[in-house]
């Protein structure tokens, strides 16, 4: 049985994971401004909660697996940058905290390889090896799997940064300090922005918005707000040329997605889809491109992959 620990920006999920099933389930207040040593410690403290609730002790798990919303580098059981969430993190060794606090041995992992983990061993991506997952909405994250393992690299960052890739090389610096970022041109994180410099943007429905984020634009639009249409499309097109690269550049057997934009995949997939069937030169695959089946389940199903993979022997 693994303690799994999934720290999303507003939410932690946790719960307990045996044979690829979540046994319970529990969820915090993320409060991402606070300090990590802290949020570490109201999460050790839920998870003895939940197993006393179940009959359950810390000496009952085989160890324990936290999906972070960070750069990681799992051997050395460290976080690579705090970008702005969780403050300290970098300088927490992880594995002395799993030792000390909980007494088991503790695995980590950026969040969308582990939800990548979760799909491939129990989800939309069962039975492939070789996979790519994207998340669309307050950013673009990506996570790849080749052969049936991590596609991690020299440096710990392969796929993890693929939204930050450019796509308007002409464009501006954004928040991540590349031109042409394509989370800067299609992600939560920027829309207000780039719906209020539209010329369409007087007069529009989303001029008197409330609140400018994707479930409002796919709703305008939906409704027939022509200045909603036009941004949807746009960001229709920077998704599908995202998922056409990272095809390109994994060459995977299934294209998962996830993410708040998936709310609308009736809309998405097939957007994605024919893109790719239009626009792969030299290579007419048919690439299944798939929505994410397992919701918060996914990383912490991850979680006990990850752990498997790493230490076979305390679960032999």
């Amino acid at each position: 049985m693994i303690l799994a620990a999934d720290f999303g920006g507003t939410t932690i999920k946790l719960g307990f994971v045996r044979d690829g099933g979540v046994c319970a389930r529990a969820r915090l207040d993320a409060c991402a401004d606070h300090p990590m040593s802290e949020r570490l410690e109201a999460v050790a403290g839920a998870w003895e909660t939940l197993l006393k609730e179940k009959g359950f002790t810390l000496q009952d798990c085989s160890g324990a697996a936290l999906a972070l919303p960070f750069l990681t580098d799992p051997k050395l059981q460290r976080v690579l940058g705090e970008f702005e969430k969780f403050p300290g993190a970098p300088e927490i060794d992880f594995a002395a905290w799993g030792k000390e606090r909980l007494g088991l041995p503790v695995v980590l992992e950026n969040d969308l390889r582990m939800a990548l983990l979760g799909e491939w061993a129990a989800g939309a991506a069962r039975g492939k090896n070789d996979v790519v997952m994207l998340a669309l909405g307050t950013g673009i994250g990506c996570a790849a799997l080749s052969d049936g393992r991590l596609f991690r690299g020299a440096n710990n960052r392969a796929a993890t940064l693929f939204g930050h890739s450019t796509l308007a090389w002409d464009g501006a610096a954004g928040r991540c300090g590349n031109i042409g970022c394509a989370e800067d041109l299609a992600s939560t994180a920027t829309l207000p922005q780039r719906a209020k410099a539209r010329r369409d943007f007087a007069g529009s429905a989303l001029e008197g918005a409330k609140k400018i984020d994707f479930e409002t634009l796919f709703a305008f639009a939906n409704r027939g707000d022509a200045c909603s249409r036009s941004l949807l499309g746009e960001c229709l097109k920077v998704w599908a040329v995202v998922v056409q690269n990272a095809v390109l550049a994994y060459d995977p057997e299934v294209v998962v997605l996830g993410g708040g934009v998936l709310r609308s995949r009736d809309i998405v997939l097939p957007a994605i889809e024919q893109h790719l069937h239009r626009r792969m030169a030299g290579l007419p695959l048919q690439i299944p491109v798939v929505g994410a089946s397992l919701g918060d389940d996914a990383a912490l199903i991850g979680c006990e992959v990850l752990f498997k993979q790493t230490h076979p022997a305390r679960l032999s």
